[in-house]
């Protein structure tokens, strides 16, 4: 009787783990879903990438960080200043892939007040990737 209620309650107990663990997945399958990622395209080689990137100007549509992380990968962190509003913070990772063209990859992680979105507008994206790269989007 003992070993027929331990094999319910561990069959119970990995059920629940298999729930959890499809529950997370798909959380993060929809964190980089279409609208949490963005490609784009640019002729400059990734050294003149970088050295844009590190190049912060007035007329930067944003004001921006971009950090090296541990994995090789970056950080894009935007910040939008708005007059009698709260500043709009976005994290990004950013992947840079060398070839005929440069493919810049932005994959969005989150909004400073925890919003699974990016609040700010495609438009706004994709000015700042052309003015800083010379990018345009291809997703």
């Amino acid at each position: 009787m003992n070993a027929v209620i331990s094999i319910i309650l561990l069959a119970v107990a990995l059920g629940a783990i298999v729930l959890l663990l499809t529950r997370r997945e798909n959380t993060r399958r929809s964190q980089y879903g279409p609208t949490g990622l963005s490609e784009f395209r640019t002729d400059l080689p990734l050294d003149e990438c970088f050295d844009r990137l590190d190049l912060h100007s007035e007329t930067d549509e944003f004001a921006y960080e971009c950090r090296r992380e541990n994995d090789g990968g970056f950080l894009l962190h935007l910040t939008l200043h708005q007059p009698t509003q709260q500043p709009l913070d976005t994290l990004y990772t950013l992947r840079l892939d060398p070839g005929r063209q440069t493919i810049v990859t932005l994959i969005f992680i989150r909004e400073s007040f925890g919003y699974k979105e990016p609040l700010f507008p495609q438009e706004m994206l994709d000015t700042f990737m052309m003015q800083k790269l010379q990018a345009h989007r291809t997703k």
